[in-house]
């Protein structure tokens, strides 16, 4: 639905996080990771894009700012 920098823009833009894409070497996949304004992990990773939409989108701002009506 959604690509990884859509919602990275989108997070950007509307809150004072960040969403950052990394490589976990311990479980060699990528992961998603929110990341909090004083730059530390908020919360646990993501391993699937889909859990980082359903989550994002859970912000009104986030969700209508990747709706195109922000």
């Amino acid at each position: 639905m959604y690509s990884f920098d859509q919602l990275q823009d989108a997070v950007r833009s509307c809150t004072s996080y960040d969403l950052i894409q990394r490589f976990s070497d311990a479980d060699d996949i990528d992961e998603y990771v929110m990341i909090d304004p004083f730059g530390d992990q908020d919360g646990d990773p993501f391993y699937d894009l889909d859990d980082v939409i359903y989550y994002v989108t859970g912000n009104d701002q986030v969700n209508k700012y990747l709706q195109g009506s922000y």
